[in-house]
This record gives C-alpha cells, structure tokens and sequence, in this order.
C-alpha cells in the first residue's frame, strides 16, 4: 500500500514538473529565439492532424504551399515567385492548374519537367481543393 501511494506521488509530482514546462515553453513562445521552433511545431501539427477523415482545402493548401517552396528551391527566382503567386489562394491555384495543368497553355515562366511536376503536385490535392 506504501509502495502505491510513492508510485502516485511520484507521477503526480512528474506529471506537475512537465505541465509547468509546458506552460512555461507557452508563455515565451512568442520570445524571438522560440519563434521559429513554434510555427515549425505549429506546422506540422496542422499538416498532420486529422480533421473528420478528410484533408481541408486549408490543409491542402498549406501542403502545396510547403511542396512547391521544396521543389523550387533550386529554380531561378522568377519561376518561385510564379509558384507562390499560383499558391497565394485556392482560387489562384484552381485558376492555375485549369489554365496550364488542364488546357495546356504556354508558361513563359514555368514550363516543361517544372510545369509537370509543379501539375503533380496541385494533381495530388485536387480532391481536397474540390470538396465542398
């Protein structure tokens, strides 16, 4: 019975140490060196967490958003801002892929393995783009 109630105490007194770290990482996440840390955490909880069995056109969004940066870090500057313009908002990527995904129209900018893999992408989200 003494062991028990140790046991008990014990955890509890852990379980208060951890709360108050957390509370404590929440109070100064605002704090400039934990910034970053805390919109990369905030990120990936978004990206990953399940919402009703389906992904969001905000999840979806965010994910598009975070593959075309990936994809285009190594292009030259004006196809990444053509991407980031084309991701601004879900109507500018509808409008995107119709034009250059579906229809085929000339990109001046985006064109050829760029244009095919940026169709990839957006190809992957279209569901969740879509839903109502």
């Amino acid at each position: 019975m003494a062991a028990a109630i140790f046991e008990v105490r014990y955890l509890m007194k852990k379980f208060f140490w951890l709360a108050v770290i957390v509370l404590l990482l929440l109070t100064f996440s605002d704090h400039e060196l934990l910034r970053p840390y805390r919109d990369q955490l905030y990120g990936l909880i978004l990206d990953n967490a399940p919402s009703s069995g389906k992904m969001s056109d905000e999840q979806a969004m965010r994910q598009i958003q975070k593959q075309f940066s990936q994809l285009s870090a190594n292009w030259g500057q004006g196809q990444q801002q053509q991407l980031s313009k084309a991701a601004a908002s879900k109507d500018s990527l509808l409008v995107f892929h119709q034009r250059y995904c579906v229809n085929g129209d000339f990109n001046p900018i985006l064109f050829g393995e760029p244009l095919r893999q940026s169709c990839i992408i957006i190809d992957s989200k279209m569901e969740a783009l879509t839903s109502p």
